[in-house]
């Protein structure tokens, strides 16, 4: 074989051997992939599955044992620093369905202070933690511990409070509603403050409230 014809040889072997090695790695590629969307949709159907034992066909219930809260959810309370397990039998879980949307209540003990924080069940595998308006010095801002929450399903309306330990103290309370849009908004209807008191009954006074959106001329 001459010099030419060895180098040509070598030279179609090493383009060969270089095709194999890329094609192989897109093979791993592929089937690494592959493997990541088959473990997310058995985490999925996992997740489904617990939800399915836990709501029993329910869409309003509450749960008072940590063993009990889906793993998923357990999982996000955990990442956002929520230790739900210290308060959870005397502040039971609140699941419920509200405009076609899972929602979910959890109470939660961040080192002295406490307070709810919601989650958006739409994917029960990924709960998502709701961000909630507030009235600041600068305007409004967000947080997704807004105190205390209640919900009343007379009004359809979320209420969050917050105070301090004193007693007497005033308290500051938002209204919100969900949003019709956005899946995952919440909107403040308005804002309330009590007189510093002691206990319950409290008188509450409007600081601010939501102005009506108002209505197209073709509407009237």
């Amino acid at each position: 074989m001459t010099r030419k014809a060895f180098r040509q040889s070598l030279g179609s072997r090493t383009i060969f051997t270089l095709f194999a090695c890329l094609l192989a790695g897109n093979v791993t590629i592929v089937s690494a992939a592959r493997g990541d969307e088959s473990s997310s949709a058995d985490a999925r159907r996992e997740a489904l599955r617990e939800w399915a034992n836990l709501a029993n066909g329910r869409t309003d219930f509450e749960i008072s044992d940590p063993a009990m809260v889906p793993r998923p959810l357990a999982l996000a309370a955990e990442q956002s620093g929520c230790k739900y397990k210290d308060d959870i039998e005397k502040l039971p879980v609140r699941f419920m369905k509200v405009a076609g949307r899972r929602l979910v209540l959890m109470f939660c003990r961040f080192t002295v202070t406490g307070s709810h924080q919601a989650f958006d069940l739409s994917d029960v595998s990924r709960p998502k933690p709701l961000e909630f308006p507030y009235i600041a010095e600068q305007g409004f801002g967000t947080t997704d511990t807004p105190g205390f929450i209640t919900w009343k399903d007379d009004a359809g309306l979320l209420q969050a409070e917050t105070s301090s330990d004193e007693c007497p103290s005033s308290h500051l309370r938002h209204v919100y509603r969900l949003g019709v849009t956005n899946r995952e908004s919440l909107i403040v209807v308005r804002v309330e403050v009590s007189a510093p008191a002691c206990g319950t009954g409290r008188e509450w006074t409007t600081i601010w409230e939501a102005k009506p959106w108002p209505v197209p001329a073709g509407a009237r």
